[in-house]
């Protein structure tokens, strides 16, 4: 990506959104922002995946419901805000074993890839076009309410950090519960064995109670760990790099400059934001799970002591 001028950046993006048109369709879901495409002449549909393309077993995916067809205008949106590279760029094969497994329907789900399919590692080639992007469009405002425009995006970067600070803390919270309740499953395997354990068939059903609530426990341990854990590269306003990139600019242009780089970075943090929110989520509907097979294994040890 040519970044000699500091005009042009919108209209690099938007030639990237026609040659990508050129030779795919493309489509999003509006609930999770997935990014699909479809090739025009093989029918072969694809997903980004961590900014990178990887093929779909069922090609008939974008004619379901809920899916809806990008235009230019909508592509070029897509590709700004979630900083990606060419949508057109080439898919991932099976050149690379490890790196495809790890893209596989599994790999999603155990780590699931990010909304709008955004890499978890960015590339400055798309930060900087983004944030050319957006100074762009905000040129022609000037004076006070350049100013008043700062302030905005200032406060919902602000927002967006402490919401990402919030959920990893709730998260730090949740996984001691999720510890106490996993040492209460194992503590119960104990009614299994020995001189002490359940006559049949309330052996069998406590059994299988225990191994589903272990299963439970270990997801929502595993879920919590992600929010609190995994860490994604982000992109600061005021980063070195950033800050020498507008050296030269004076003035309206330099606030410009520096509201891009806040809109680019409240975008980022929403992004980590929402990802970690579902992770979250999720970590909770299996803590309820594992509650309930304990509640279940106990009633089990109830019911044979009383028989």
């Amino acid at each position: 990506m040519s970044g000699a001028t500091e005009l042009g950046w919108q209209a690099e993006i938007a030639a990237l959104a026609v040659t990508a048109l050129e030779s795919y369709e493309f489509f999003r879901r509006s609930g999770d922002f997935r990014l699909l495409r479809r090739h025009r002449s093989s029918e072969r549909v694809e997903q980004l995946v961590d900014g990178i393309w990887i093929g779909m077993r069922r090609s008939a995916t974008p004619s379901n419901g809920g899916w809806e067809e990008l235009d230019v205008g909508k592509l070029e949106r897509h590709v700004r805000r979630y900083l990606l590279g060419d949508p057109a760029a080439e898919g991932i094969g099976w050149r690379d074993p490890w790196d495809r497994l790890r893209r596989s329907m599994l790999g999603r789900w155990i780590v699931s890839p990010l909304k709008g399919g955004a890499s978890r590692r960015l590339t400055a080639g798309a930060a900087k076009r983004s944030r050319g992007a957006y100074a762009e469009q905000m040129s022609g405002v000037t004076g006070d309410d350049l100013r008043e425009l700062k302030e905005e995006t200032l406060l919902g970067y602000e927002h967006q950090r402490e919401r990402v600070a919030g959920i990893e803390q709730r998260a730090t919270f949740f996984l001691g519960a999720a510890g106490l309740t996993t040492s209460l499953v194992l503590a119960n395997a104990s009614l299994l064995l020995g001189a002490g354990k359940l006559e049949s068939p309330w052996l069998e059903l406590a059994a299988a109670a225990l191994a589903v609530a272990s299963a439970c426990a270990i997801a929502a341990g595993i879920r919590a760990m992600q929010a609190t854990m995994i860490t994604f590269v982000r992109t600061p306003p005021n980063a070195v790099t950033t800050v020498v990139d507008r050296r030269r600019l004076k003035a309206d242009a330099l606030l410009c400059s520096y509201v891009g780089a806040l809109l680019v970075a409240q975008g980022r943090a929403g992004v980590i934001g929402d990802w970690k929110i579902r992770r979250l989520a999720s970590a909770r509907r299996w803590f309820f799970a594992a509650i309930a097979g304990v509640v279940v294994l106990t009633a089990f040890v109830l019911v044979d002591a009383v028989s």
